[in-house]
C-alpha cells in the first residue's frame, strides 16, 4: 500500500515537472528584443535579435523564431538611419483568432524565411540572473508577407484600395 501510494506521488511529481518544462519553454520563447539592423537586400528585413536565456545558450531556431514571431506580431524600431517597421499583422489578437495556423507555422514553417548571419553572435551577462544572447538575422519579409496574405492571416497591402 506505502509503495503503491509513493509511486502515485512520484508520478504525480514527474508530470507536474513536464508541464512546468513546457510551460517554461513557451515563455521563453516569448522573451526576447527585435530592432533594425541595417539594411538588407531588397525584399528582407535585416535586424538584430536578443533572446533572453538562463543558461546562456541559444539555438539558430530561437533566434530565427524570434526575428519571425518579431516582424509579424510586434514590428521594431530603427535607430539613426536604419528603417523600421510596422507589425505585419495590423490586429493585436490575430495570433489568437489564427492560433491553430500559428502553431503549425511556429512548428517549424517559419525556419524558412530566416536566416542567422555568420559571425553576428553575441552573449552578454546580465546583472541579474541569465544571459542575453544576440545575433542578426535576416527575414524574407516579401516570402513571409505572401504566406501570410495566401493564409488569410493578413490582408495584401492593395486590399485597401
Amino acid at each position: 500500500m506505502k509503495t503503491k501510494f509513493l509511486f502515485i506521488i512520484i508520478a504525480m511529481l514527474i508530470g507536474v515537472g513536464n508541464l512546468q518544462a513546457a510551460n517554461d519553454k513557451k515563455e521563453k520563447a516569448q522573451k526576447y528584443d527585435i530592432a533594425a539592423a541595417g539594411s538588407g537586400v531588397q525584399g528582407t528585413y535585416l535586424v538584430k535579435v536578443w533572446v533572453y536565456s538562463k543558461s546562456g545558450k541559444v539555438s539558430d531556431e530561437e533566434l530565427k523564431y524570434a526575428a519571425v514571431h518579431g516582424c509579424i506580431f510586434r514590428g521594431f524600431s530603427g535607430t539613426q538611419g536604419m528603417p523600421s517597421a510596422r507589425p505585419m499583422a495590423s490586429s493585436p489578437t490575430v495570433e489568437q483568432d489564427k492560433a491553430e495556423y500559428f502553431e503549425t507555422f511556429f512548428d517549424g514553417t517559419y525556419l524558412q524565411y530566416a536566416s542567422v548571419v555568420e559571425g553576428s553572435y553575441e552573449t552578454i551577462k546580465m546583472k541579474k540572473k541569465g544571459y542575453k544572447v544576440g545575433a542578426v538575422v535576416q527575414v524574407s519579409k516579401d516570402n513571409l508577407r505572401r504566406e501570410l496574405e495566401n493564409a488569410g492571416v493578413i490582408k495584401g497591402l492593395a486590399s485597401g484600395f
